[in-house]
């Protein structure tokens, strides 16, 4: 039996549930994420074979942790002053190169519109954006940590979380022009290496969170400590 059929035999027969659990047994079977669409996901094997894997799980195709709220006109809930850190994320279209942009924003809505209408050359995430033209690729938002404090200090969490991206293997264009941050001396709740399989299964189109006004919840969350 081929992986494909495997895995969409599991799917079938109830061993795998929900998204999440998929993602993991594609990871043990040494496969390779390529997409991860609303209700599919696209794999690459050990060979070198490309395939699909399609799914209508319970409750929805997304995995129940983190959620993702719609904005429907409700009163959001209210934070203590602090600012969020977020990944844009781009995959070549055979899974062999991936590229990024860390930033931080106390307005996650109106920044992923700022990304998606108004890069220009040479500033913050352009340069990400010509990768993924030049790879054919998605750019994929998730929203990585909310950090307690000011903006000194979550820059410090901005620097950690590129550093972690960096070292899983994903390229940071221009950086030199956004990426000198320090990093903080005990980066309290946060992983210490990046979370490949929980930032996948977070992510989600920059347009779509764009056109929908999705709002995504975080992975981790950063209490402010003395640095």
């Amino acid at each position: 039996m081929t992986m494909k059929a495997t895995l969409q035999a599991a799917i079938s027969s109830g061993q795998i549930n929900t998204k999440q659990e998929l993602l993991e047994r594609a990871e043990a079977l040494g496969l390779t994420v390529t997409r991860n669409g609303r209700d599919y996901i696209g794999l690459l094997g050990p060979d070198g074979k490309r395939f699909r894997i399609r799914f209508a799980f319970a409750g929805g195709a997304f995995p129940t942790r983190p959620e993702c709220s719609i904005d429907t006109g409700a009163v959001p809930v209210i934070r203590s002053r602090g600012y969020w850190i977020y990944a844009l994320t781009a995959h070549s279209r055979n899974g062999e190169r991936k590229a990024c942009y860390i930033g931080q924003t106390v307005n996650l809505k109106r920044r992923f519109r700022e990304h998606l209408r108004r890069h220009r050359p040479g500033h913050a995430s352009f340069a990400l954006f010509e990768w993924a033209v030049r790879e054919q690729a998605e750019v994929r938002a998730t929203v990585l940590s909310w950090v307690d404090g000011d903006q000194s200090y979550a820059s410090r969490f901005e620097g950690y979380w590129l550093r972690l991206a960096v070292e899983a293997g994903f390229e940071a264009p221009d950086a030199h022009n956004w990426g000198r941050l320090p990093q903080p001396e005990t980066p309290t709740g946060q992983p210490n290496r990046w979370p490949a399989m929980e930032v996948f299964a977070a992510s989600l189109p920059l347009l779509e969170l764009v056109e929908r006004g999705i709002t995504p919840v975080e992975l981790f969350v950063a209490s402010r400590t003395p640095l």
